[in-house]
């Protein structure tokens, strides 16, 4: 008898063991499907909307680098890896404000005596983000989540002829979503969050488009021992926006992300590093790498590196002949990012600094950025 009760717990901890395993590689075959059929459903020409809810990261994160696939943590966790939702130990609410400068880029070309001169202008007006998140622990059940953003471009109001207001925000992005991430197997977690969105746009003439739609998130957290994390999340998930006007771009770019994160505590330092890649890299590789020291768990230190590329539609000034029009090229932000946090009891501030956004040139051309270098982010996160 003893033999058989030995034999049927060997058993079930064997299928136990395969049923986890069986799970895990369920998931991975899921996400890579899915980047399998990339080229049918990513858009070269994305919508506003779009960088918009890449845009939706936290100042803890935009100063790793933007690294968070593996790191992601409760209410933050929303809009980028849902799985982390199920992370938290308590409710948390957390606030993210960014800030993107007004971008002004000259370009050059060589003229009949080979000397360079200014013959176009990108412009991207200033703009800002903010994020309102709130997760709520519902232990064994999971844990659901909340977002509420809003991105607005220029200023807040515009005025006609006789200096009577017809708009509050005459360009903006505005998303109502709500997460959910469950820890279904020893050291698995999933998460899925969905979003619906509004985004109103100005075309060259001055006149208005609404446009709305949805987007989801699917992603995993897999622990690794103690130390290791491993993160997947298919990203944006929509079948774009419901412009009118065909000539508005209404495409939402589906993403899929992978990364890994490592933790150490030593005395009174608790080290995190994090690595990210978005494939394919047709545009160059797509990384962020960061690393965070916590000292006595009271202030926070981080610092990390971006690569990103992404296809915009800019207004351009032509030099010559004084007038606008709409151009699409490749932009990029690479290099170093920053960022502070601090701890008192149960409120953290954080603070990060992260390059913006610059077009890219091509072999005949200079660039020179004379205005826009610097996007920042804060953020108070409360616990209760």
């Amino acid at each position: 008898m003893k033999r058989i009760l030995e034999f049927l717990h060997n058993s079930f901890m064997l299928n136990k063991r395969n049923y986890q395993e069986f799970f895990i590689c369920t998931l991975c075959a899921f996400f890579c499907l899915l980047f399998l059929n990339w080229n049918t459903t990513a858009a070269d020409t994305t919508s506003g909307a779009d960088r918009f809810l890449k845009q939706l990261q936290g100042a803890e994160y935009r100063g790793m680098g933007g690294s968070f696939v593996g790191v992601a943590d409760g209410a933050n966790a929303i809009g980028n890896n849902p799985a982390g939702i199920n992370s938290v130990t308590g409710d948390r609410f957390v606030i993210n404000m960014t800030r993107f400068p007004h971008t002004v880029a000259l370009l050059s070309k060589p003229n009949e005596t080979d000397k360079y001169e200014d013959y176009s202008r990108y412009e991207q007006n200033a703009s800002g983000i903010e994020t309102l998140n709130w997760a709520f622990p519902m232990g064994r059940i999971g844990t659901l989540g909340f977002g509420f953003s809003l991105a607005h471009e220029g200023s807040f109001r515009r005025v006609n002829h006789q200096g009577k207001a017809i708009n509050s925000f005459p360009e903006n992005n505005l998303a109502i979503g709500f997460g959910y991430g469950l820890k279904c197997l020893k050291g698995t977690t999933v998460g899925l969050d969905a979003k619906w969105l509004r985004s109103k746009v100005t075309d060259s003439t001055g006149t208005e488009h609404l446009g709305r739609g949805y987007a989801y998130n699917i992603g995993m957290i897999q622990r690794i021992g103690k130390a290791f994390q491993v993160g997947l999340v298919v990203r944006n998930l929509s079948n774009g926006l419901s412009f009118i006007d065909p000539n508005i771009p209404d495409k939402i770019r589906l993403d899929v992300i992978g990364g890994v994160t490592y933790q150490y505590d030593i005395s009174n330092l608790a080290l995190r590093l994090g690595l990210d890649l978005h494939p394919p890299f047709a545009d160059g590789v797509r990384v962020n790498l960061g690393t965070e020291v916590w000292y006595h768990d009271r202030i926070g230190v981080r610092i990390g590196y971006l690569r990103d590329t992404e296809k915009r539609h800019a207004s351009v000034y032509l030099l010559e002949d004084a007038t606008f029009e709409t151009d699409e090229r490749t932009w990029k932000a690479e290099g170093v990012s920053f960022g502070l946090g601090v701890r008192a009891g149960s409120i953290i501030i954080n603070g990060a600094y992260t390059p913006e956004y610059k077009p890219t040139k091509s072999d005949d051309e200079r660039l020179h950025v004379v205005q826009g270098t610097a996007v920042y982010t804060f953020s108070v996160e409360q616990a209760f």
